[in-house]
């Protein structure tokens, strides 16, 4: 018996593999946020290219959202970026 997270995919049937998915991370601006992004992304997609990142600050500068668009081959790569983007104290919301 499999143990689901959290933060694994639902309604797995609705998932095509391979795609292009994209992501935006927030979080404090105050932190690398795009570096913290970057190492996490690196660790789960093939030939990611940390240049590809865009880096947009909130209205009030508090914020800062990161956003990329990844080529995901398998639902195991969603489930652990999540569960690694998740466990980030730094990250405050994934869309």
């Amino acid at each position: 018996m499999s143990t689901h997270r959290p933060t694994d995919i639902q309604n797995e049937h609705l998932w095509e593999f391979p795609m292009d998915y994209p992501l935006k991370i927030m979080g404090e601006a105050q932190h690398p946020m795009r570096e913290i992004v970057a190492d996490i992304l690196s660790r789960h997609v093939d030939n990611f290219d940390a240049a590809t990142l865009s880096e947009k600050p909130s209205s009030a500068g508090k914020y800062v959202s990161v956003s990329a668009m990844l080529r995901i081959e398998r639902k195991e790569q969603i489930n652990n970026l999540y569960a690694d983007l998740a466990a980030c104290a730094h990250i405050r919301m994934v869309l």
